[in-house]
């Protein structure tokens, strides 16, 4: 049996490492919720700089891959070689350009401060002790750190969200590019004149990677002198959704989240990712718990295995004592950095060695709640440790841990929502989606947390059933 789990171990694991980046396909990391630059449309990733990477790819032959990440997340993608080529209106910085390489300009930008009609402020050299959203890691967010040091940031994941605080007076401004600002502000909100800053967008690619620089700088010059390039941002422009004025009943809000451009398939994607990554990490969590808990207590018991306790010992600390998603970035961008990677499987791995940290814990807190009365009897009886265990202890044990692992279950399957932040589209992540088409934050993250409530209570009375057959069957 060891032999088989070892022999499943070694094929899996070859198989999340033996897969090498297809040579084919040019890698685009993108954060899609930046319109006209990068959104979603009939269930696409479309934009500006979706265009220009096609371009880019179809010259070169290659077919264009893209991957929706953190907008925080796009230079690490580059940077350890999970992709190719990074593109989200990205501000030329110094302090970006010492990570990766930037690519000629493609486009000017103009950061724009955003408040409501009637706000005291007309000119952003006004800003004192303000609270003003941005998004994190933009350049307004680093614009704003180094030329106003009074003022109060509020750092969002998302520019909707952003606006979303300011139109809920959480904060007194938004500090944004000046063409995707037009797509999300209403008739409550204006876009003050003066701009902040100007500065300019490039692509990135991983630094030294001069080939694929120059071939890029190439087809982007050429675009940019015939003219496509403007062509390209005026197409876009025209793509507001009408989503923006859309009537605030129910039976509409369902509509426009659930039917409308086939949106209902990100919640189904969603929703598969999510409860796979669930029970993908369930069964390796289980599977190191349970080995981590059982050295633990055969050094215990016998004194063996010293070794072994002290990693299990130190594999417990470590996971319990660092965040998940911590675990996950460094899983993904260390571990499986040379690697191109199922990113469901790094989910799974993640979660699971995470999940099997507790696993171990709630586990070893049964075997020991088990009376050591029952050891001694099966010593008495001339039974190996290895017996005792197999048929006393663990079954006695296991009718205590049984609601403890199920809690686990359930704190799995909220806690995929992390998975977001290198790419994977999970239920938190689809209502991240839906919402920066629909302009509205607030009906989808309901109807996302509804299905993580429908979720838990299945699961919920699922444990429950389990529970009572096996006291029944105890009994």
């Amino acid at each position: 049996m060891n032999k088989k789990l070892l022999l499943l171990l070694v094929i899996v694991m070859f198989f999340i490492t033996g897969c090498d980046k297809n040579e084919k396909k040019l890698i685009l990391a993108t954060e899609a919720g930046f319109a006209p630059y990068e959104y979603y449309d009939n269930g696409e990733i479309v934009g500006v700089d979706i265009d220009i990477a096609r371009e880019i790819a179809d010259e070169l032959g290659m077919e264009l891959e893209i991957k929706d990440v953190a907008f925080d997340s796009i230079i690490n993608e580059v940077k350890t070689g999970k992709s190719d080529i990074g593109a989200a209106g990205i501000s030329h910085t110094e302090e970006r350009a010492r990570e990766v390489d930037f690519t000629i300009d493609y486009m000017e930008s103009r950061q724009v401060l955003i408040v409501k009609k009637g706000s005291n402020i007309h000119n952003p050299k006004q800003l004192k002790n303000e609270k003003i959203a941005v998004q994190l890691g933009s350049v307004g967010d680093s614009y704003l750190t180094e030329e106003y040091p009074s003022v109060r940031l509020v750092r969002e994941k998302k520019f909707l969200a952003a606006i979303q605080d300011l139109k809920d007076d959480k904060v007194q401004g938004v500090v944004m590019d000046e063409v995707p600002a037009k797509e999300l502000i209403d008739d409550n909100l204006v876009i003050l004149s003066d701009a902040l800053v100007t500065d300019h967008y490039g692509m990135i690619v991983e630094k030294g990677n001069t080939e694929l620089l120059n071939q890029a700088n190439t087809i982007i010059g050429k675009l940019r002198d015939e003219g496509k390039i403007d062509k390209i941002l005026l197409k876009h422009m025209g793509v507001k959704s009408s989503d923006t004025t859309q009537s605030n009943s129910i039976r509409d809000k369902f509509y426009y989240t659930i039917i409308y451009d086939g949106r209902y398939q990100y919640i189904i994607d969603g929703f598969i990712n999510t409860i796979l990554i669930a029970l993908g990490a369930v069964v390796v969590g289980v599977f190191l718990g349970s080995c981590a808990a059982i050295v633990q207590n055969i050094y215990t018991n016998t004194g063996k295995l010293k070794l072994l306790h002290y990693l299990s010992r130190l594999y417990v600390t470590v996971i319990r004592g660092t965040p998940s998603i911590l675990q996950l970035m460094i899983i993904y961008y260390v571990i499986f950095k040379a690697t191109s990677v199922n990113i469901v499987l790094v989910g799974i791995m993640a979660f699971g060695i995470n999940s099997g940290a507790y696993v171990a814990e709630i586990i070893r807190a049964g075997i020991n709640s088990v009376d050591k009365g029952q050891m001694e009897a099966g010593y008495a009886l001339g039974l190996h440790y290895s017996q005792i265990m197999r048929h006393i202890v663990i079954p006695e044990a296991l009718k205590n841990i049984l609601p403890a692992l199920g809690n686990e279950f359930i704190t799995l399957v909220k806690e995929t929502s992390v998975g977001a932040y290198i790419g994977i589209i999970e239920l938190t992540k689809a209502s991240d989606i839906i919402a920066s088409r629909t302009y509205d934050y607030f009906f989808p993250l309901i109807l996302i947390a509804c299905i993580y409530l429908f979720i838990t209570l299945i699961l919920t009375k699922l444990f429950s059933w389990m529970e009572r057959r096996l006291n029944h069957a105890r009994s």
